[in-house]
């Protein structure tokens, strides 16, 4: 028995009903509300939602399927290759990976569990914070500054990133902490994941936590405790290829575009898209490249017409077409 969760999004909705036809049409049994007996549950969305999808889990160790209905940093599974990997699904030829979550107590209560990340900020903005940061029951810095943010190794190339903190690849027992404009000129650390990490003598104008960018909870205590869920989130995975490592490790490949040397800009673009991001549809390519639809859909056609790049049908709206390198 699958679980299958959707978004509200035209496009997830849509994918969403193609798969369930698809479900049933092969024997799936599914559900679209949580109950007991789950085998995995197909989220179905954006990055945000998936995000959600695990929070809503809480403590259940039932695995997950990120589907994509466009582009999502999580998702192994989008409307092309969706018959494919249902297929594996259905007869157990996959694998779970588990990632590390966070978790924070004050107050007397806990936060929701965060995959990405759990941060520390002022709710007024252009507003400091101080804090004092232990480690295992010891002092390891003060600090001043916009923020703080503890990340998880899957949080590791979001809001933790964008503020200077490291991009932590595979799956090793760290959390990062990044400090964020600190005027004491404090960098990012790595630490074990076991470590007990307490910020305490906060002081600030109405100071908030933030578990994954999403909840946002009002900090009246001066000491907050953050430590690793015993609750890990499972993903389901079928290969290698489509770990998020992989998937961030290919955005650093350098692309040999000397086949390319005589076509336009837009052309040369859009194939290092595809060949970062994978396949994608021609709305996608004008979100991602910003550039004019026209001129996506000129470049795409040069790109076809020269058999540089593939095409292949949506299987969630036989309107749309599919390119790929």
């Amino acid at each position: 028995m699958y679980l299958v969760a959707f978004s509200k999004d035209r496009g997830d909705v849509e994918l969403a009903k193609n798969i369930m036809a698809y479900m049933r049409q092969n024997s799936m049994k599914f559900v679209t509300e949580p109950r007991d007996g789950i085998e995995a549950a197909l989220a179905i969305g954006d990055d945000r939602f998936v995000l959600e999808t695990f929070r809503g889990i809480g403590a259940s160790q039932t695995p997950v399927l990120p589907i994509a209905s466009s582009q999502g940093f999580f998702a192994q599974v989008n409307a092309l290759n969706a018959k494919r990997y249902l297929g594996l699904l259905k007869r157990g030829k996959y694998k779970i990976f588990k990632r590390s979550r966070l978790a924070a107590r004050f107050d007397k209560t806990s936060s929701p569990i965060g995959l990405n990340d759990i941060g520390l900020f002022s709710s007024k903005s252009a507003s400091l914070l101080r804090y004092s940061v232990y480690l295992n029951n010891e002092l390891f810095r003060k600090d001043t500054g916009d923020g703080l943010i503890i990340s998880t190794p899957t949080g590791s190339t979001g809001y933790s990133l964008s503020a200077g903190g490291p991009i932590i690849l595979e799956e090793p027992n760290v959390f990062a902490l990044t400090p964020i404009s600190s005027l004491e000129k404090h960098s990012p650390v790595i630490i074990n994941d076991a470590t007990k990490i307490k910020i305490a003598d906060i002081e600030g104008t109405k100071p908030v936590l933030i578990v994954d960018g999403e909840i946002r909870l009002p900090v009246r205590t001066r000491d907050i405790t953050i430590e690793k869920s015993t609750y890990p989130a499972n993903f389901v995975v079928f290969s290698e290829e489509h770990q998020l490592e992989s998937r961030l490790k290919k955005r650093t490949i350098h692309v040999d575009i000397s086949k390319l040397k005589d076509l336009p800009a837009s052309s040369k673009l859009v194939y290092r898209i595809l060949m970062h991001e994978g396949n994608m549809t021609q709305k996608e390519i004008v979100n991602t490249s910003a550039l004019p639809e026209r001129t996506v859909r000129y470049a795409l056609s040069i790109l076809v017409n020269k058999g540089i790049i593939t095409t292949q049908a949506h299987f969630g709206d036989a309107r749309q077409t599919v390119y790929g390198v």
